[in-house]
């Protein structure tokens, strides 16, 4: 078979995945894409394991641990969150690179170890992931006021991981994960939130299929509530070094960027504007960046609106010169943020 005939195998079956997934929920906007044939070739194998350190945390007063791997290298330590898809070859991949850069990376499975009988580590399933999603009872990407309890775990896995080190962390999330970040920003430990295209509250498949979009309060909505919104403000307003990222497409189709306007807005109103800096591909015709240069970094992108994508950012977005951007970008902003 051929590298590109395996490209569009993977891709058709992607697809596949995540229209079956939002049949079922409906839950949409989060299974990671492949790249286009004329660029990088997609991953297709997970690194191996051994490449990682394996631990369970558990947390306290229930019976939910959580497996999570570890890089080897010493270095500042990020909280990684998997997208829908989970902890699959391309966001392994993803954490070796910021192995390389200087990090220590610490990634859950959210569903546990295994899932549905498949080991949590390589996981790459969209449509089955959605059962556990149903069943676990802990998610909530519906609605506009909350993620669901799964929050207060990845806030208790944000303590351990900044115990375990000695110090402060940052914490990146993707799609269905992307406003995690946010959401437990009130963490004294968490110093840099990264919000990577947040999907939630998820759009509905008839929504996608026939380019309905969701109603304002929905796409601007950081499904938080006003009180949880209030201890993110007091958070920023205690620690002066908390920051926020956002990276995004402005014509992503499942992930409204009216989000990151929405978090600018909202922080403007509390004086706080200058901890939120967004990183934003748009097309040649776009104004996007333009008219928001004061908070947006803005590049120019190739990719054209389709039914799914552009979607992903620094995770095997369609293009590959869009990812190296993005990249370029996370490296960035990191360096200048940590310490």
């Amino acid at each position: 078979m051929t590298e590109s005939s395996q490209f569009i195998r993977k891709r058709l079956v992607y697809l596949l995945q995540f229209l079956a997934v939002a049949l079922l929920l409906p839950l949409t906007g989060c299974v990671t894409m492949t790249p286009a044939s004329k660029e990088k070739p997609a991953i297709n194998e997970a690194p191996p394991e051994s490449s990682f350190t394996k631990l369970e945390i558990t947390v306290p007063g229930s019976d939910r641990t959580y497996p999570t791997w570890r890089t080897k290298s010493y270095g500042k330590p990020i909280l990684l969150l998997h997208p829908i898809n989970g902890l699959n070859p391309d966001l392994l991949h993803f954490a070796l690179e910021l192995e390389d850069w200087g990090y220590r990376v610490y990634m859950p499975s959210l569903y546990g170890d295994p899932i549905l009988g498949k080991p949590a580590y390589g996981y790459d399933k969209g449509m089955a992931t959605i059962k556990v999603i149903r069943k676990d009872g802990n998610w909530n990407p519906i609605a506009t006021d909350t993620l669901g309890p799964v929050t207060d775990d990845v806030a208790y896995l944000a303590r351990w991981v900044s115990r375990k080190e000695g110090r402060n962390i940052a914490v990146m999330g993707n799609s269905l994960t992307g406003s995690f970040p946010l959401a437990i920003l009130d963490e004294p430990s968490v110093k840099v939130a990264v919000l990577a295209q947040p999907a939630t509250p998820v759009m509905k498949v008839p929504q996608i299929m026939m380019r309905i979009p969701q109603s304002e309060e929905m796409q601007r909505s950081l499904s938080m509530s006003e009180s949880d919104w209030g201890k993110t403000v007091s958070a920023l307003r205690r620690y002066p070094s908390k920051r926020i990222i956002g990276f995004h497409y402005s014509n992503d189709p499942i992930a409204p960027i009216a989000k990151f306007d929405e978090l600018h807005d909202r922080l403007a109103d509390a004086g706080l504007s200058s901890r939120f800096k967004a990183y934003v591909k748009s097309p040649a015709d776009s104004d996007y960046a333009k008219e928001r240069s004061g908070w947006v970094v803005g590049s120019e992108t190739a990719e054209k609106r389709k039914m799914l994508t552009p979607h992903s950012t620094y995770i095997v977005p369609e293009n590959f010169e869009d990812q190296e951007w993005f990249r370029r970008k996370l490296k960035s902003s990191l360096g200048q943020l940590w310490w």
